[in-house]
């Protein structure tokens, strides 16, 4: 560990919650790209902050294993039994067959529908906020756009999937203490008991949702057990209602910080898709990404040993300066843009079309409605060690006014 680095615990979601984090996994880029790290919360791990170590193991799922967890501080029982039946945390063959079973939702015309109702939703909404007054955009966007999308894809109630999230946060906070865990155990135990209701009625009455899929593939070769089926809607609400709730609010930092590219996306909207990527690049919301050598190997100059846990941080990864010119500039035409927010290699997101489809119908509407995002306050950023975000962000979208006098709300 470098002297810049001592002291520093990349363990307590505390630490993510100052600014100092860029500059100090620039420094760890330059001084100790991967580095031995000992946790008093979590044991032993590696450390990786540049682009091409994390490519190297996340494309390597054969020396390096999700089947042992893919994020600090999980129970490792609980991982144990899901290892192979969940697809976060299963590799080889048995990921194939898992991911051969999601993907075919997310290839369905359900996925189109999907988009279309979240425009109407956020068209709607963007109504009520483009006043020019200051508007909370974490309670008012981050946490319902999700929600929104969720719901299309479970086939749920609006009032379901908002309790639902508010269960999977609990389910995954960070604060340690016997109270908490058992706190985590409870709210987990809920949504699993949820979804266990929820396939039941699926199966007596298929839906166009993602559960109904699953519960009525036609393949056998496909189809999945019961527990299977559970763990994978644990799995999809987990990073359906994470890392997107991030990603929404994201943009609107992003923007708001950054008023030159609004003013360009505005004039040029062909550019929208290389947005949508450079947002995810710079907004980063996944914070770390883990997996465990299965065998000894040489990874950038560092001897790593079979049982090993390797950390990866991805918003570290992102603004590697080996890959992205200006790293720290958020540019909407940024191309290439190789960001490893939705992952890399066999485990690269199976709902990707489904984030990038939030993010992007959410530009459109803002396009269409808004002329300015100016900040108001400075955020409040996360306390995580897993996910890379906001807790508060204070904005005030300007509505566009046209040549006949009218506001465009």
């Amino acid at each position: 560990m470098t002297p810049e680095l001592t002291g520093v615990d990349l363990t307590d979601p505390a630490t993510y919650r100052g600014t100092g984090r860029l500059a100090l996994w620039r420094t760890a880029r330059r001084r100790c790209p991967i580095v031995r790290i000992s946790s008093s919360r979590h044991g032993p791990f590696w450390s990786v902050t540049t682009h091409d170590l994390a490519r190297q193991v996340l494309e390597d799922p054969v020396r390096f294993t999700s089947t042992r967890g893919m994020r600090l501080g999980t129970d490792e029982a609980a991982v144990t039994a899901a290892a192979g039946r969940m697809l976060v945390v299963a590799d080889g063959a048995d990921h194939a067959r898992l991911r051969a079973a999601h993907a075919a939702w997310f290839r369905s015309d359900e996925v189109t529908a999907m988009r279309d109702a979240l425009r109407q939703r956020l068209e709607a909404e963007v109504e009520t906020l483009a006043t020019g007054e200051p508007v909370e955009i974490v309670q008012r966007l981050a946490d319902t756009v999700p929600v929104w999308a969720m719901g299309r894809m479970l086939g749920t109630s609006e009032a379901d999937t908002t309790r639902l999230a508010e269960f999977v946060r609990a389910a995954f906070a960070e604060e340690t203490g016997q109270g908490r865990r058992s706190a985590r155990r409870a709210a987990s135990a809920h949504v699993f008991g949820y979804f266990a209701n929820l396939l039941e009625s699926r199966r007596e009455d298929p839906r166009g949702d993602v559960v109904s899929a699953l519960a009525h593939e036609p393949d056998p070769d496909r189809r999945l057990a019961d527990d299977e089926i559970l763990l994978s809607c644990d799995g999809l609400v987990n990073g359906g209602l994470g890392t997107s709730r991030h990603a929404v609010s994201g943009v609107l930092l992003a923007f708001a910080r950054h008023p030159d590219q609004w003013l360009r996306l505005r004039q040029d909207h062909s550019l929208i898709p290389s947005a949508v990527e450079e947002v995810l690049r710079w907004a980063s919301p996944p914070m770390h990404i883990m997996r465990t050598a299965t065998s000894d190997v040489l990874l950038g100059g560092a001897r790593v040993q079979a049982g090993d846990r390797v950390v990866l941080w991805i918003p570290s990864c992102n603004r590697d300066e080996s890959v992205f010119a200006e790293p720290d500039a958020f540019r909407i035409d940024r191309r290439p843009n190789r960001h490893l927010s939705l992952g890399a290699g066999p485990h690269y997101c199976v709902g990707a079309s489904v984030g990038r489809i939030e993010v992007r119908v959410l530009l459109q509407v803002l396009l269409d409605k808004v002329d300015r995002i100016e900040l108001r306050g400075e955020p409040v950023r996360t306390a995580s060690t897993f996910l890379h975000g906001l807790d508060r962000l204070e904005v005030a979208l300007l509505p566009i006014h046209r040549p006949d006098g009218e506001v465009t709300v």
